[in-house]
């Protein structure tokens, strides 16, 4: 798993009370559908308290976003039970998209937000670059990868992103355990065309599988 992380600053309890309530709200609706009264009347509080911890609404939706992005890097996390590397591929793959269901306008803006807006670039950014580092330690791979697997790395998050965006869009319209079996079998396949950058490197992804196991 990655270790890299943005550093969330720390605003007290009521500051984290408003984030908590805010990260619900942004999560089932579009950005520009919440005004400040509805965060301050959800979090039982007088606009003057948001507006002292975050500015203004943007401020706050950017800090949503930080603790978005440290659950997302969490998911990386490997679990009890997840021995093989199989496990633990098919453990994260599940993760990510069950987060992405359950936040889905957030995950959506984070997602579709390419070049509009610097600081949420940044913070997607961030949790592609954890993305990476998670491969590369399913994959064992310590030192830097050659660019031909940097490259498929990227493309590995870059897939799963789009097609949780295609899904999210189109309401959720598939099983999620297909959507996962899916995702992993994408993965995969990403992988296995650079093989031919060593024989650890094949073997490790040769343990992947060719789809993962079944759905179940």
């Amino acid at each position: 798993m990655g270790s890299s992380r943005s550093e969330v600053p720390a605003r007290g309890e009521r500051g984290a009370a408003l984030v908590a309530v805010a990260a619900e709200l942004f999560a089932s609706k579009p950005y520009d559908d919440i005004y400040v009264t509805d965060i301050a009347k959800a979090a039982g509080v007088a606009h003057g308290l948001l507006f002292y911890h975050f500015k203004d609404k943007r401020g706050l939706y950017l800090e949503v976003l930080r603790r978005a992005q440290q659950e997302v890097d969490d998911l990386h996390r490997r679990r009890e039970g997840e021995d093989s590397r199989q496990q633990w591929l098919r453990g994260v793959v599940r993760r990510h998209i069950e987060y992405r269901r359950d936040h889905a306008f957030t995950m959506l803006a984070m997602m579709r937000r390419g070049g509009q807006d610097p600081e949420v670039d940044e913070i997607f950014e961030q949790s592609r670059r954890v993305g990476t580092e998670f491969l590369c330690e399913l994959l064992g791979l310590s030192e830097p990868p050659a660019p031909p697997v940097r490259v498929a790395l990227r493309g590995c998050m870059g897939a799963v992103d789009e097609m949780c965006v295609d899904w999210l869009s189109h309401g959720c319209d598939l099983e999620p355990e297909e959507l996962i079996h899916l995702a992993y079998t994408t993965v995969v396949t990403i992988l296995s065309t650079v093989c031919s950058a060593g024989r650890e490197l094949a073997e490790r992804v040769d343990e992947l599988g060719p789809s993962g196991g079944s759905v179940r």
